[in-house]
Formats: structure tokens, sequence, C-alpha cells
């Protein structure tokens, strides 16, 4: 019995009834709220003089590894014959019911999954994670009315085929579709859009490119350095986006932890609206260009507006990423498996990232549809 991927799958379930309230209604203040004095708001400290952090207040509410995560670590059962023991017959069956109790009542928006989650805490080999991750993907097939679901349910065929019985990656993908339809929204574009963003992630020099301008690149082999240096100038690629992918180590925790934040980011853009064109991070970037003065250009308020967008994810990102792997990797004397964590915190951070995009995004919106563009933002 695996009880980090017990824990990693109530995450998963939590994280995703969060994003079921995001997509139907936005992000509530219970879960990031940016706060500013009444007479000093975002608006005005970006079209106004300065270039520094904002002065601002802020509550982020997301209890990922919470108590609910230590009621369900107690209620797991103890295997028989210790912890390393492979488990037949009733022995097995025993371990299966006291896991499957465990879970009842823990599982909201994974619930349809209920039995495939069971199997991925008792998996005992291998092949018992590669059929749990066919289970979570044929679950998101089936959303789309079985094999025969249109563009939608090839897209999730091709995507399966692409990245592998990985059950690290099925499970965060199962998650975002289900939250999507949990808010009622339709999700048919969504395995598109992230089916585009992975092969981007694959084929492409400059690889992902996120909403804030970010690229997520593929590692590359070192014999392709001096080809991307000289590329590099040639192109005149000052930020050097074709060398990030070069100067890491190629690794499966890399691969795992990029191809889920290029799940997650790709369908919560699509599904909130926050990247396509004239999406809602280019009308606030152009709402904020119009409030250009002539002592702040639209040049240096839309850099600060990207720094500070920056700033909020990344925040977000590293409170929530390193709650989950230090909540996982502690939860057992006998195992630790650093993929599972990597995966589960990486899911965490995305989530918690998009949460705080989301937010800002939000606050400025509301401020420039208040603030007429003559009156400079200030």
């Amino acid at each position: 019995m695996n009880a980090q991927n017990a824990i990693a799958a109530l995450i998963h379930d939590q994280l995703g009834q969060t994003l079921v309230g995001v997509f139907a209604k936005g992000v509530g203040k219970d879960v990031f709220d940016i706060r500013v004095s009444e007479n000093d708001s975002l608006l005005g400290q970006l079209t106004g003089p300065g270039e520094g952090p904002p002065r601002i207040s802020l509550g982020f509410g997301l209890d990922i590894a919470g108590s609910s995560v230590s009621t369900l670590v107690n209620a797991l059962p103890t295997p028989a014959g210790g912890p390393f023991a492979l488990l037949k017959g009733k022995d097995l069956s025993d371990l299966v019911n006291g896991v499957r109790s465990a879970f009842r009542g823990q599982l909201g928006l994974l619930e349809k999954q209920h039995d495939t989650i069971v199997g991925l805490v008792v998996a005992q080999d291998p092949g018992d994670l590669r059929e749990a991750a066919d289970k979570l993907f044929a679950g998101v097939v089936d959303g789309f009315g079985g094999s025969s679901g249109g563009p939608a349910g090839e897209s999730v065929s091709r995507l399966r085929q692409l990245l592998g019985r990985d059950v690290g990656v099925a499970l965060p993908f199962a998650t975002i579709l289900s939250a999507v339809r949990g808010a009622g929204q339709d999700a048919a574009a969504i395995p598109q859009s992230v089916e585009r963003a992975v092969l981007e992630y694959f084929f492409t020099a400059d690889g992902f490119k996120t909403v804030d301008r970010e690229n997520v690149v593929a590692p590359v082999h070192v014999s392709d350095v001096k080809e991307a240096v000289v590329g590099a100038v040639q192109q005149r690629d000052l930020t050097g986006v074709q060398l990030r992918g070069l100067f890491s180590k190629t690794s499966a925790e890399r691969y795992l932890r990029d191809i889920i934040r290029v799940i997650v980011e790709s369908a919560y853009d699509a599904a909130r609206g926050l990247k396509d064109p004239g999406g809602r991070f280019g009308t606030v970037v152009s709402g904020l260009r119009s409030r250009a003065s002539q002592s702040k250009s639209g040049d240096a308020i839309e850099k600060q507006f990207v720094t500070w967008f920056r700033g909020f994810a990344s925040m977000a990102e590293s409170a929530s990423m390193r709650a989950v792997e230090v909540g996982t990797q502690g939860v057992s004397e006998f195992q630790t498996n650093p993929l599972i964590a990597a995966a589960a915190g990486s899911f965490a951070g995305t989530v918690a990232r998009k949460l705080a995009q989301d937010s800002f995004l939000a606050v400025l919106t509301t401020e420039l549809s208040k603030t007429p563009a003559s009156a400079g933002g200030g």
C-alpha cells in the first residue's frame, strides 16, 4: 500500500473541488485575496511613479495539506506482513476494503473514480500503476461520450498515447477536466488546448509559452548548445528563451514537472479565458497601456505589470508546492517516492499559480472599469 499515492489523490481531489468553484464563479477572496489601502489602488501604483514591489497585503486561504490529509492517513489500514509485503488472497482483499473504507466520504470531485483511486493506493507493481492511469484516461474519454466522443475524445486518446501510461500525469489531467465539467462548463475545447500545448513543449524550439510570457522548454542534448547559442544570437534572443532548457539536468522528475505545468496552465487558461486573443491578460495589458503619461510610458507600465504578475504567481506557487512536497514525503518512514511528491507538488503549485494570476487580473479589471483612461490611473 502506498500512503503517498493516497495523499496525492486526496490533494488532487481537494484542489479540483476548489477549481470547480473558480471555473463557475471566479477566484473568491477566501482563496486568494489581494488588499490595498483605500487611496492606493494597484492601478494607481502601476501607472504612478516608481518600479518597486506592490504595496499590498495578501490572504491566501488554500489549505492543501490540512486536517483532511491527517484524517485519511490515520484511517488507512496497515498491510498485513509489513509495508513491503506483496499481499494475496484474503489479505489483499482486506487491504482493499480497508482503503475503500478510509476514502469513504473523503472524495468529492473524483468520487466517480473511487475504485480507480483505491486501486492506485493498493498497487503492488508497475502494471497496477499503469492500469490506474489507463482507467483515469478512460474516465475522461467516457465523459465525452466514449471512444466516439468527437474531437475532444480523439484528442484525449492522442494525449494518452503521447504522454504514456503515467499516473502522475493522468491524475492532474483527469482532475482539471472533471473540475471544468463540474462547474457546468463545456469541456470539449480543453483536451485540444492541452494537446497543442504539449506538442509545443516537445516539438518547438521555444517550447510552451505561458500567459505571463515565460517559456517551458523541454531539455535538449548538450550537443545542441553551440547551435542554440548561435541561433539565439542570430534571432536576437536576448532573454535566452532557447537556452533555458539546456542547463537543467534531464530527468524523469524534470519532464514530469514540466508536463504537469503545461497541462494545468493550458487547461486553466482555456477554461478562464486568460490567454486567447482578446483574452483577459491581453485586455488588462491594453487597458494599462492606455493609462500611459509623460511620467510613465506604456512600455514601462506593461513591464512592471508583467513583473508583478509573475511575482504573485511565484509566491503562491512556492507556498503550495513546499507544503505539499514536505507533507507528501513525510508520510512514511518506510517509503518515499520523489516522483509522487514532485507530481503532487507541481499540480498544487501550478494551480496556486493560476489562482493568483486570475485574482490579480480580476482586481485590475475592476479598477480599470472604474477609472477612466483620461484619469491616468492615479
